[in-house]
């Protein structure tokens, strides 16, 4: 059986599902290059909208501790391995789709860095999370360090980071690092509403969106708003969706955007 499998629902949105769920969805080789395809897969199929998640207990547990173990020997296997993780992430990352995390048990190392590089995170109250390398005298190389100071405030960043504590899900909804949390009872209905009201937006816009946001973060402040400007002038100027969602405004309707599910 193939360690991630892909779903294209009738409704426009696809379902990305780590099954590796006797080894917790640990990231191995094949796992890895399986992610990539999905990624892959889900982008040209044009999906506005990709659910990520593991079966099993757990999202992931992380890098596959045996298969690390094995090349602790041997340097350039260990940064070829660890770096193959950070590429498949950041794939993940600057996808032309939203993806949304859903964590219903373990997302822990690794696992916290999968979620961290999903657009949007929805976990249940059970769910467990947190950064967890310090535990075990390990150090997070798949942005870890990276992303996770940049979704919480520094000092909340820093007890994950520094004390490899494990939050639940309602903590982590407090705390901001997850848009959304759940009883696991309604996690996969509140799932479905998400997804839904996404759905419902201009596939061109979404994806517009999700690029001003990245950028926002990486450039000065001066130049991101500067982006901002040119980005939504031409989007506005020549993008029929626009024209339609201007007229559904005025004639108090709900848009139909190309591609948009209704």
């Amino acid at each position: 059986m193939t360690p991630v499998t892909v779903v294209l629902r009738d409704d426009g949105a696809a379902e990305i599902t780590l099954t590796r769920e006797r080894a917790l969805n640990a990231l191995s080789p094949d796992l890895l290059t399986a992610l990539r395809s999905a990624i892959d897969e889900v982008a040209a199929a044009g999906c506005p909208v990709a659910l990520v998640r593991g079966r099993g207990p757990a999202l992931s547990a992380g890098a596959d501790l045996p298969h690390l173990l094995g090349l602790l020997d041997d340097r350039d296997a260990v940064r070829e391995y660890i770096t193959s993780i950070g590429a498949v992430l950041d794939a993940l990352e600057a996808a032309p789709f939203i993806s949304l995390c859903i964590v219903d048990g373990y997302g822990l190392a690794g696992g916290c860095e999968l979620m961290l590089a999903c657009d949007l995170a929805i976990v249940s109250t059970e769910a467990k999370l947190g950064d967890r390398h310090m535990e075990y005298g390990l150090l997070p190389g798949a942005g870890g360090s990276v992303r996770l100071p940049r979704a919480l405030p520094v000092a909340l960043a820093r007890r994950l980071l520094y004390t490899g504590e494990i939050i639940d899900g309602t903590t982590a909804a407090a705390w901001g690092l997850v848009g959304w949390v759940a009883p696991p009872a309604e996690l996969d209905a509140t799932v479905e509403q998400i997804v839904a009201r996404l759905l419902r937006h201009s596939p061109a816009a979404l994806r517009l969106m999700k690029t001003l946001e990245a950028e926002g973060r990486t450039r000065t402040h001066g130049d991101a708003l500067a982006n901002e400007v040119v980005v939504a002038s031409a989007h506005i100027a020549t993008h029929p969706d626009v024209r339609e969602g201007l007229a559904a405004f005025g004639q108090k309707r709900s848009p139909r955007f190309a591609g948009a599910a209704r």
